[in-house]
């Protein structure tokens, strides 16, 4: 069995900056900051992570999930950078980890994966102890490597809410831009 995944580190920066985001609504003066960076973090937390509707990480973060037993581990947020550990009870039930030398990174076709190298074995655990704990780093390592759809796709979403403050016009038609937030993601959304 294996747990859903958990934040271990918040990424320090977003996508897109608060200049830019200003830029594209047409905002001038300091005035309107604060809602602004507000949106902006919705438009990041409604894309970014394990629940957000890319299931990627878009900027560096790191996170953890659990596992019950030893195999192929799937790190199912990428873009992968790098595993952190994989810790772990002995048969004693005491903490320990995993020397990362032994373990290979495995890029499938949907998912990057933790694995063992050959002719390395994993160690004796105490099940009941606890789980195996794998953790690593994912997203982006800066803004400009963000998929410029989804840079957009972010600042659309900020707009949309700058302009529209409520969650319902009454007396106005309103319709929906073709190849807007959703053509904009759709190529970077992770496939189930």
């Amino acid at each position: 069995m294996k747990f859903a995944p958990y934040q271990i580190t918040a990424p320090d920066a977003l996508p897109v900056t608060l200049d830019e985001i200003k830029t594209h609504c047409r905002v001038d003066g300091e005035s309107e900051d604060d809602y602004l960076t507000g949106l902006l973090q919705a438009a990041v937390s409604y894309l970014d992570g394990y629940s957000g509707i890319l299931g990627k990480c878009l900027m560096t973060q790191e996170w953890a999930q659990e596992f019950e037993w030893w195999g192929d581990f799937p790190l199912c947020l990428g873009p992968f950078l790098d595993l952190t550990s994989i810790a772990y009870f002995d048969g004693d039930g005491e903490s320990q980890t995993v020397d990362l030398s032994s373990v290979r990174i495995e890029r499938r076709v949907l998912e990057t994966f933790a694995c063992l190298k050959v002719g390395a074995s994993w160690p004796d655990t105490d099940p009941d102890a606890g789980p195996i704990t794998v953790t690593w780093r994912a997203g982006y390592e800066d803004a400009a490597a963000v998929p410029a759809g989804i840079r957009h796709a972010i600042k659309l979403m900020v707009g949309h809410w700058f302009e529209n403050r409520e969650a319902v016009l009454v007396g106005v038609a309103a319709n929906q831009l073709p190849l807007a937030v959703d053509a904009l993601i759709a190529p970077h959304r992770k496939v189930l």
